[in-house]
């Protein structure tokens, strides 16, 4: 294994050479910066696991840095070190999202242990990091039915046409990220970046920033230039989910940006060109959206310029075995757990089972049925599948020997996730719809996702 490598940056000389003497004694490699506008530049070349940097420096101090190390890579462990013990700096530091936060002097074996830490920690992350990305390079399967040969087809063929726009159409959960990532891999584009946005989750005063950059002082917030979503897919693929959610102000210059192949940040006057394939998604009705005056028609035309239908899994239920294999494997990994195979009469109570939520819903009524399975066989009174719309959920629960709380809670827990599931259905799975329809605000909707684990699946093979 490779020695940790640790960037050092202080603007006191003799306060390097301390922390360098507590580490170099301890098999690590140390670089140092004076400053962090030095240790920006040390960080292309050193390519540390740990930056130990202190907070009071000229030109760009820790609080900067450790701003700017979150904007290159959010996993790299950042360790504060201050010679004020300040509780208001450390907690505002932990949650810009520094690793640690220490005072000077400081105690040489706990700052060892904790860079150790740290260091193992980023190792640990890169190494997942770098097993999804070897899953994710590897062909997709999408199933054996008729269906599902000619969703492949499709995606073999249009992938190598770059020039196309493509917009992917289908209900919530038939795995529209899933083709748009497959779409990328086997294109002329796929050694360049991957970058998904969800236009119904961002803020709308924000999204033009997100997606053309800003400029430092744009606006309120804004204290240095961000390049925006389509210049970070500079040589890749951008994809905007839930397209139709953009609004008109916005759709008027994505168009124009598609046109002229250029952005321009919020702020700024000269246009940034840009090398980048867009493929979008939508669970709405454009065409509906364009005769409520909702889209614009032309960028209707510009955007759909090839439109591959994902077909929901109830039309194709000689594939929910396939898949539901997929998501056994992948959940015994990540969970830890055993299971080798799913029974015949579960798989025939899944392909009975109409799937509003699609292959999402499928993928997490398999995981659950894993944290419940009692043996090695996935059986069908582990699953949990949510009652069909226009029924009432099943109260009754498998675990009888609970106290009547956590019966109730559990029921009450069904009850809450069947009703966001039938909303969200009803909303054809926009999101921002569903919160109007439930009455509350998108980010408890998305909270509330994630308790029930009803939010997008992550890129499956």
């Amino acid at each position: 294994m490779t020695k940790p490598r640790i960037l050092v940056v202080d603007d006191e000389p003799d306060m390097r050479w301390v922390i360098r003497g507590v580490f170099e004694g301890a098999d690590f490699e140390i670089a140092e910066a004076g400053n962090g506008r030095e240790a920006l530049a040390v960080l292309e070349e050193f390519n540390p696991d740990v930056v130990l940097t202190d907070i009071v420096m000229p030109e760009m101090d820790g609080q900067e840095l450790l701003n700017e190390c979150q904007q290159i890579d959010r996993d790299l462990p950042v360790i504060l070190i201050s010679a004020v013990e300040d509780i208001d700096v450390a907690v505002r530091a932990m949650k810009d999202g520094a690793f640690d936060y220490m005072a000077k002097p400081f105690d040489s074996e706990r700052l060892q242990v904790t860079v150790a830490r740290a260091a193992e920690q980023f190792r640990l992350r890169r190494e997942v990091a770098s097993l999804k990305g070897q899953l994710q390079d590897q062909a997709r399967s999408f199933g054996d039915s008729q269906p599902a040969q000619d969703l492949e087809r499709t995606l073999d063929l249009i992938a190598g046409q770059g020039a196309l726009s493509v917009m992917l159409v289908g209900e919530s959960g038939t795995g529209k990220e899933v083709a748009a990532r497959e779409i990328h891999r086997r294109s002329e584009f796929h050694g360049g970046p991957f970058v998904a946005v969800d236009c119904g989750a961002l803020p709308e005063q924000l999204m033009e920033s997100q997606l053309f950059g800003h400029k430092k002082g744009a606006f309120t917030g804004a204290d240095r230039d961000r390049p925006g979503l389509f210049r970070m897919a500079e040589g890749g693929t951008l994809f905007l989910d839930e397209l139709g959610n953009l609004p008109l102000n916005l759709q008027a210059k994505l168009l124009r940006s598609l046109q002229e192949r250029v952005v321009v940040p919020v702020g700024g006057s000269e246009p940034v060109p840009f090398n980048t394939r867009l493929v979008a998604a939508t669970n709405s009705n454009l065409l509906a959206a364009v005769d409520a005056g909702e889209f614009r028609l032309d960028l209707y035309h510009r955007i759909c310029e090839f439109t591959i239908e994902m077909p929901p899994l109830r039309t194709r239920p000689d594939d929910i075995a396939h898949f539901a294999r997929l998501f056994l494997t992948e959940a015994n990994r990540e969970m830890g757990r055993d299971v080798e195979t799913i029974t015949e009469t579960a798989l025939e109570a899944m392909r009975g089972y109409s799937w509003p939520g699609n292959l999402r819903e499928l993928r997490n009524v398999t995981r659950r049925g894993i944290v419940v399975c009692n043996g090695r066989e996935l059986d069908v009174g582990d699953l949990n599948m949510a009652p069909e719309r226009g029924v009432q959920p099943d109260m009754e629960t498998p675990h009888e020997h609970l106290p009547l709380r956590e019966r109730v809670r559990q029921a009450t827990d069904s009850l809450e996730a069947h009703i966001i599931q039938q909303a969200l259905t009803e909303a054809e799975g926009n999101k921002a719809a569903a919160a109007r329809a439930l009455q509350i605000d998108y980010t408890t909707l998305h909270r509330k996702l994630k308790k029930h684990g009803l939010l997008p699946m992550a890129p499956q093979p």
